[in-house]
């Protein structure tokens, strides 16, 4: 899998949390959105093999990726392989003061109706949006939708059309 690169100057900020939670990423019911504040890149460490990394903005829909990102930085590995997510889709989020607290819902409501998830598995898919940061706001307003196992476990195949 080749892709060019692409920079992102929008892209360089860590991920922001949804709520003010600084939990780790959960998946405790489908349709659920939720994210943390990130630590900064560490140092780039070996990859397995057939995984390569990408930056958020390079992903295309059904690349599997694990581990959950911590930044913008992720890696995708074989579909065949257990990872942790699956990259459904992007959604802009709308003009305005940056959602804060808000973006949850914002989340929900312009993720779920895109992603394309494959009949049968729906109910067994929750998603985790990673988001625009409010220093990045209003340049960087794009959402990346992820479909993540319910149960938070690793997964092999495709849940993604």
């Amino acid at each position: 899998m080749i892709r060019p690169s692409v920079v992102a100057a929008c892209l360089l900020d860590p991920l922001t949390a949804c709520t003010s939670d600084s939990a780790p990423p959960s998946a405790a019911a489908p349709a659920s959105v939720s994210a943390s504040v990130l630590p900064s890149p560490t140092a780039v460490s070996e990859l397995p093999a057939g995984a390569e990394r990408y930056d958020v903005s390079e992903l295309r829909p059904g690349d599997c990726i694990d581990p959950i990102p911590e930044t913008y930085e992720v890696t995708v590995v074989p579909c065949a392989e257990p990872h942790m997510a699956e990259f459904a889709t992007t959604y802009v989020l709308p003009d305005g003061p940056y959602p804060g607290a808000d973006m949850r819902r914002l989340a929900e409501n312009g993720c779920l109706p895109r992603m394309r998830i494959k009949d049968g598995k729906r109910d067994a898919v929750a998603l985790l949006g990673i988001g625009p940061t409010a220093a990045g706001w209003p340049l960087n307003r794009t959402m990346y939708c992820l479909a993540i196992s319910v149960d938070g476990e690793k997964t092999t195949g495709r849940v993604v059309k």
